[in-house]
């Protein structure tokens, strides 16, 4: 069965971007449909941190309800090479991706949007939307299309100059979710383990459960044989339940560092991750998610050749931040490096303090 449909903005994806981006768009007057090919709630391999400036983001635009009972984060430690260090910390909170989807794509639905969920989408070189759900195809014609479906979406394979280049280093990511007594990490802490091929976070959840997010070499994980050895390697001695570790839903990325040759083109914009990615797990990786989806549902909304203000607008957004998470996968990179930082920081934490506060929160895993 094939029928065709209007809307004024058709978004693809609905994790924190896209719902965003929705969101903006509806709040600004247009007619928004959000199409995503998961059912909810689902599980993400995320970090499952926010930075402040993300909260901030949220409350700015209305939803800061999504952040319901979010934990704040008040600590990280971290630990390599049996070296441990402490650091106190003022922003950002800690929230279940499945809760955080859900509640934004609920606030999408109260907006007025259109959402359909278990529908696939497509973007053809004329600039139609190919929307797949079980056996019925049809198509939506929109004034302008948000592409936020991630590292791992094709909405835009069929669609030239929008390819992506990876990061020759570029790690590969995963993560799960542990049972709460797996591994000590209390309420408004994160773990950061870092070893020389990769690293891994940790942090508890509204739940009680624990958020495992790694980042590792492709030849590390090659040579753990699996993903769950990979991550007790990362932990060491840290994990009290190793069963847990072996038994948890592991989940995998492609390769992390990317970015695409472009951010939008006539009647497109490209926003979160879509628009690319860089190492390692951060909480101002779903920050930047957020920022971009709300600016560009808005401009969209209200220019009609959004798409020849996006690339800078979109950079505007982004480039601090990303530059800042360039500069903490380097230094990760370095055992000798991140080994020198923990002898100093146990001695004289309130300079690390300090620097923390002032990446506000990238480096939250």
């Amino acid at each position: 069965m094939n029928d065709a449909t209007a809307c004024d903005i058709a978004v693809i994806g609905a994790g924190p971007a896209g719902s965003c981006a929705a969101i903006a768009a509806a709040r600004a007057g247009a007619r928004v449909v959000l199409v995503d090919r998961s059912t909810m709630p689902r599980a993400k391999v995320c970090g499952c941190c926010l930075a402040a400036s993300g909260v901030a983001a949220l409350e700015g635009a209305g939803a800061g309800e999504a952040l319901a009972d979010a934990v704040p984060l008040r600590a990280i430690r971290v630990t390599s090479r049996a070296r441990t260090m402490t650091l106190a910390r003022e922003a950002g909170v800690a929230i279940g991706r499945e809760e955080l989807d859900a509640r934004l794509i609920e606030l999408a639905r109260r907006a007025g949007v259109d959402v359909r969920l278990e529908t696939s989408a497509r973007v053809t070189e004329d600039r139609a939307i190919q929307l797949t759900r079980g056996a019925r195809v049809s198509t939506l014609r929109a004034n302008a299309i948000i592409v936020a479906d991630g590292l791992q979406g094709g909405a835009l394979d069929d669609v030239p100059g929008f390819e992506w280049s990876i990061a020759r280093r570029s790690m590969m990511g995963f993560g799960a979710l542990l049972p709460a007594n797996a591994l000590d990490c209390p309420f408004g802490e994160i773990r950061m383990h870092v070893a020389r091929d990769g690293y891994i976070g940790v942090v508890r959840l509204p739940s009680g459960e624990l958020d495992l997010a790694a980042a590792v070499a492709p030849a590390a994980l090659k040579r753990a044989g699996n993903v769950a050895a990979c991550a007790r390697t990362l932990l060491a001695d840290a994990a009290h339940d190793a069963q847990a570790v072996d038994r948890a839903r592991w989940r995998g990325t492609p390769q992390l560092t990317r970015t695409r040759a472009s951010v939008a083109a006539r009647g497109i914009l490209v926003v979160g991750d879509a628009a690319g990615y860089i190492e390692p797990f951060t909480g101002e990786g779903m920050s930047w998610a957020i920022a971009t989806g709300l600016a560009a549902g808005e401009l969209a909304a209200r220019e009609p050749r959004a798409h020849e203000l996006w690339p800078a607008r979109c950079a505007a957004l982004v480039a601090r931040p990303k530059w800042r998470c360039r500069a903490i996968a380097l230094a990760l990179r370095s055992p000798t490096l991140v080994g020198a930082a923990l002898v100093i920081g146990a001695r004289m934490p309130r300079p690390f303090e300090r620097l923390a506060a002032r990446l506000e929160g990238a480096v939250l895993p």
